[in-house]
Parts: C-alpha cells; sequence; structure tokens
C-alpha cells in the first residue's frame, strides 16, 4: 500500500489566478479555508501546451491545490460526496465555455509520524520550535483508511500537499484521468 502526493503535471497547463486588470497574482491561503456560501466564480488564465487540456491541473497560487474538469469534479463526487471537500468554480479566461473547478479539500488529519518522519525545523515568531516542511514522510497507520487528505503538523495545518491513496490513483487510473501527476511518498 501506499502513499502518494499531487506534485506538478509537467508538460500540461498551469493556472494563474488572475484579477480584475488582467495580473496574474497569488491568491492568499485565507481565499481557501472552507466557505460556506456561495463561492465566487474566480478567473484564470490557463497557459496551453501541446499536450492539449488536462481532467486535473496544477494551481500557480496556492499548493496542495488543484483545478479539475467537470469529469473529475463527477468523479470525486460519485466515490467520495461524503468527504469534506468543495468545489469552487472558476472560468478560465481563453476558453470559458470550459467548467473548472478548483478542489478546495478541507479533510486535515493527523496521520503524520513525526518521531520517525524527517522534518525541518525553524524557530517561529513566537520562539518556539516549529516543523518548517517534512523531507521524508512516515504516516501512521489510519492515513492508509483515507483516500485523500492533506496533515498536520504538530498543531498547525500543512496545506503544501495533497495526498491520495492507491486507491485513489486506481480511480483516476481507471477513468483515464489526463494531467495527474503524482510522487510516491510512503509505502508499506
Amino acid at each position: 500500500m501506499n502513499i502518494w502526493k499531487i506534485i506538478k503535471n509537467e508538460g500540461y497547463n498551469n493556472a494563474f489566478l488572475i484579477d480584475s486588470t488582467g495580473k496574474q497574482h497569488f491568491d492568499s491561503p485565507l481565499d481557501f479555508k472552507e466557505i460556506k456560501n456561495n463561492p465566487p466564480t474566480r478567473l484564470l488564465k490557463i497557459e496551453v501546451t501541446d499536450k492539449g487540456f488536462p481532467d486535473i491541473m496544477n494551481y500557480w497560487g496556492i499548493s496542495g491545490t488543484v483545478i479539475v474538469n467537470s469529469k473529475v469534479k463527477a468523479l470525486i463526487e460519485r466515490y467520495y460526496g461524503t468527504l469534506q471537500t468543495q468545489f469552487l468554480p472558476c472560468i478560465c479566461s481563453n476558453c470559458q465555455d470550459t467548467e473548472l473547478w478548483i478542489w478546495n479539500v478541507c479533510e486535515y488529519h493527523d496521520v503524520l509520524d513525526v518521531p520517525k518522519s524527517i522534518c525541518d525545523r525553524i524557530i517561529n515568531l513566537q520562539g518556539k520550535e516549529a516543523i518548517k516542511s517534512v523531507d521524508k514522510y512516515v504516516f501512521k497507520k489510519e492515513a492508509f483508511d483515507l483516500d485523500f487528505f492533506k496533515i498536520y503538523l504538530e498543531e498547525r495545518k500543512y496545506n503544501t500537499y495533497l495526498f491520495v491513496s492507491d486507491r485513489f490513483k486506481k480511480i483516476m487510473e481507471e477513468n483515464n484521468v489526463t494531467g495527474l501527476a503524482l510522487e510516491k511518498v510512503y509505502s508499506i
């Protein structure tokens, strides 16, 4: 059994959030907390490559956040409808007839085995030692019961990566989902 993290999909499109003046920018991480009522539609610029338009693509503004088309949205809703996940509507400025969604995963779990993982640490603004990033992941066995999730680094939500299971990977492969790039981070 494996745990994978979703990584940048080389050779496919990247999506950039653009503001009302047409400038690309990073979106505030706070924009991706759980949104309860009528989320605003986000306008995106999508880079077109020779490989075409994938079903899943990397979102440039926030790591751990991906953009999906209606096919992937339907698959996730069919297989995982009860999990804490949101689809925030977005429009591609250069292909406005394509339905796209920012997939906002709100599933955070304390499944990282911190003592066994290799982590970079820093001293935070409060003068306390804190985990900055993870170089080698070791997961608790409960992680293998989850099909997709984000993790806590001690008390802090770590939204840098979205982790998925072999089951999630298999569903996407069986449905010929394009653009999904994964890196295996842990196996048992």
